[in-house]
């Protein structure tokens, strides 16, 4: 319980650090009014901006995550039986397989509230993409546990422990490894804009080597442990750190990289009662 605490208030301060780090102090000064004013608008500019046309099918695809009744099977490989055995352990619990959700959502609503409070109370230079960036973490989290969730539905295989059906695969380390991409993502750019580190390479790759090294510590520790405890086999582990790592990455490179365009091309049009779903494709 000790140890919850302390993973609990390091989650808070990293996401504390992470909301003061993306804010600039302004010298202009203005009403609370205004401010309010302009926290409405920077928050409904940042929801309006991340709204794309295929969160459509996806949050179809959550709402009827449950519906599906396992169709498919999956077997571990004799190997990963072999490891599940060897390294499983029921009477003991890791820190690991605590609420996988305790720690982003830690992060999701410091960052958020502490954004807020600097919007609403001080000069600092909050913009809509401050937003946009806290709302895009929790957009990748979303789209991560949708994912999780239908092919948990999807695929028959029990736990090593026999405890359920749905092994396959890991959704606390699709989890974690979705926040700690998404984050060091965001990190990784900072270093390379921010006033310190950004005419020294050293420093610079130092930051970023110890972000990495925390981020994807915990993450690899996360999905260890879920082997450790006999949730899941090794193969469960390295698609659920696969499958969170690429949403994070296409969410991020989507959104603020600017990496990925074809999406960008399609788009709805209606006529009528009919629906449609258009592809621009220009030469």
């Amino acid at each position: 319980m000790r140890m919850h605490s302390k993973v609990f208030k390091i989650s808070i301060l990293f996401s504390f650090l992470l909301s003061v780090s993306a804010a600039r102090l302004s010298a202009q000064q203005n009403s609370f009014t205004d401010r309010l004013s302009n926290t409405g608008t920077n928050i409904s500019g940042a929801v309006q901006s991340i709204v794309k046309w295929y969160d459509i099918p996806v949050g179809a695809a959550y709402f009827y995550r449950n519906y599906i009744n396992q169709p498919f099977s999956v077997n571990p490989a004799p190997f990963e039986k072999e490891i599940a055995e060897d390294f499983g352990n029921t009477n003991f619990v890791s820190l690991g397989s605590m609420d996988k959700d305790i720690i982003p959502r830690t992060i999701f609503v410091t960052r958020f509230a502490v954004t807020t409070g600097l919007n609403l109370f001080t000069g600092a230079n909050i913009t809509q993409d401050s937003y946009r960036n806290i709302f895009l973490f929790e957009k990748s989290l979303i789209y991560t546990y949708t994912a999780t969730e239908i092919v948990k539905n999807l695929f028959y295989r029990k736990r090593p422990d026999g405890s359920d059906n749905r092994s396959f695969f890991s959704g606390h380390t699709s989890t974690t490894f979705a926040a700690a991409t998404f984050l060091y993502l965001e990190m990784n750019d900072f270093y390379n804009d921010w006033d310190v580190t950004k005419e020294n390479p050293f420093l610079r790759n130092s930051f970023k080597a110890a972000t990495f090294t925390v981020l994807y510590g915990w993450s690899g520790y996360v999905g260890y442990s879920r082997i450790h405890d006999k949730k899941h086999y090794l193969s469960d582990v390295l698609v659920g750190a696969a499958v969170g790592t690429l949403i994070s990455v296409f969410v991020y490179d989507n959104y603020i990289n600017k990496k990925i365009k074809f999406l960008d091309k399609f788009s709805f049009q209606t006529s009528g009662k009919t629906l449609g779903l258009n592809y621009n494709l220009t030469f």
